[in-house]
């Protein structure tokens, strides 16, 4: 054999030693990075028949009442739910042909108990092929109070939501948003649904995206009060010019010698405009990054992001805008619930919980969450200042329909212009004001009518509600 042959012969040889090492390298990738994502696709039949002969762990309110649970036998379980439409965006579905929704879909690891939990035990059954079972959900949602959420909302509108949680926990006791949909009849419902123009399928609670109109003035307020640069005092004409648009007040209202709390109490446009231009964008911007504005917000449902997007120079009259809650500013009702919890939280926002406890098939606690403050919005002494001045809304200004008689309540109304149809109504609050124990978001979806009208009726009937009913359980306990 000649030099060169055995130089052919190296060449392959090599070329085939590549080949084996890029193999290798490729399915060492594929194991540690891909193996997971692809057992896990929808179109992944053996996942379905995998997930088959486990039993699905139960879902359940934080008074242990059953939400869901599997019936059937190993290789045929299905889904029950015991409120089908009542939590059909929150728990959502588990299908085999259109997969999974809800916390089906976020905590499916945790209901099929593969989350890396599993004791010597659960593993042997595993490859043995034995019966098993997954975790149970325990949420901190009531089911009284959901219920009566809906109740209320739907009386008053066919699109919005309502968001109810605890400002000093983040634990969420209600969360609403309508239309919704039968998660029992998904299946046979789904072309009808998917058809449907008012959006049945989209949690308009964690992934409507809205104008927030002059709820956004409590965070204008809050940079105003951290600063000593711009003067808090105005003279309102009712009229505001800004490089050449002009700002009116809603109903053309005229209020003269004006303070903060006063152009708060009344919803001043004017005021908001002009302070917020004197402002600047940057700090509008920061003091919404306050608020959680421009980030993922830490839950157990994906949450869309709420906008104030100060990185690009924005022209004067958007910023003037954007001061009142209109221009380019974005923001879920699950948000702004955390904005009026913050206020009333001395300043400091909580990360919402929905999933407040994972038990295993024999009800062991495995995970538990604690209350975890999110950031700092406002100092106290900002806080303090802001309740006050949110009192005086609902006491003797925009937000008169949001007051209870025993209780006070704070909170701010929001009307917004909304680009593709009729305003959109808010309010964000708490009660009772000195010492809250609920906080509320309530949007009504292209109201035709002002927050002050359309959505502060509805927080009221709900804030009452909820309080007569924590009150009630906490004299059973």
């Amino acid at each position: 054999m000649n030099k060169s042959e055995n130089r052919k012969i190296i060449i392959l040889l090599a070329g085939l030693m590549l080949l084996f090492l890029g193999a290798i390298l490729y399915l060492t990738y594929f194991y540690f990075f891909e193996a997971e994502t692809v057992k896990k696709h929808p179109s992944n039949r053996r996942s379905y028949i995998a997930e088959a002969q486990v039993k699905r762990g139960d879902i359940y309110d934080r008074n242990g009442e059953l939400l869901a649970t599997s019936k059937g036998e190993p290789g045929k379980y299905y889904r029950e739910y015991t409120y089908p439409i009542l939590y059909s965006h929150l728990i959502g579905y588990s299908h085999t042909s259109l997969g999974k929704s809800g916390l089906e879909s976020s905590y499916n690891d945790y209901l099929l108990n593969r989350n890396g939990n599993r004791t010597l035990k659960e593993l042997s059954d595993m490859i043995r092929n034995r019966k098993q079972d997954g975790n149970s959900l325990i949420l901190t949602m009531d089911t009284q109070v959901q219920s009566k959420a809906r109740e209320i909302l739907e009386e008053n509108t066919e699109k919005g939501s309502i968001v109810l949680m605890n400002p000093k926990t983040g634990e969420i006791y209600a969360m609403v948003s309508l239309p919704d949909y039968n998660a029992a009849t998904v299946a046979e419902d789904w072309n009808t649904l998917q058809q449907n123009e008012a959006g049945a399928l989209l949690n308009r609670s964690i992934n409507g995206k809205y104008p927030p109109g002059s709820t956004f003035k409590v965070i204008t307020a809050s940079a105003l009060l951290d600063q000593d640069r711009v003067n808090l005092n105005y003279e309102d004409t009712g009229s505001q010019v800004i490089d050449g648009r002009e700002f009116r007040n809603a109903g053309g209202g005229q209020y003269g010698a004006i303070d903060l709390r006063e152009a708060l109490m009344k919803s001043v446009n004017t005021y908001f405009v002009s302070k917020g231009s004197q402002l600047g964008q940057e700090a509008l911007g920061n003091a919404s990054d306050k608020f959680h504005f421009n980030a993922k917000i830490p839950f157990d449902l994906p949450v869309s992001v709420s906008v104030f997007d100060y990185q690009k120079n924005l022209p004067k009259t958007t910023l003037a805008a954007s001061a009142i809650g209109q221009g380019d500013v974005l923001a879920t009702p699950l948000n702004m619930a955390m904005v009026a919890s913050a206020i009333g939280n001395e300043g400091k926002m909580m990360r919402p919980i929905l999933v407040k406890e994972i038990d295993d098939a024999k009800g062991t606690k495995i995970e538990g969450r604690e209350p975890e403050v999110l950031r700092e919005s406002v100092s106290p002494e900002i806080a303090e200042t802001l309740n006050k001045y949110l009192i005086s809304a609902v006491q003797d200004g925009t937000g008169k329909k949001a007051s209870l008689r025993s209780v006070q309540v704070a909170g701010k109304t929001g009307t917004a212009e909304n680009a593709s149809g009729k305003d959109h109504a808010w309010f964000i609050g708490y009660a009772p004001a000195e010492d809250p124990q609920l906080a509320v978001a309530v949007l009504v979806e292209q109201a035709n009518s002002t927050g002050g009208a359309a959505a502060a009726p509805i927080a009221a009937d709900i804030l009452s509600y909820g309080l007569r009913h924590i009150a009630a359980e906490g004299q059973d306990e």
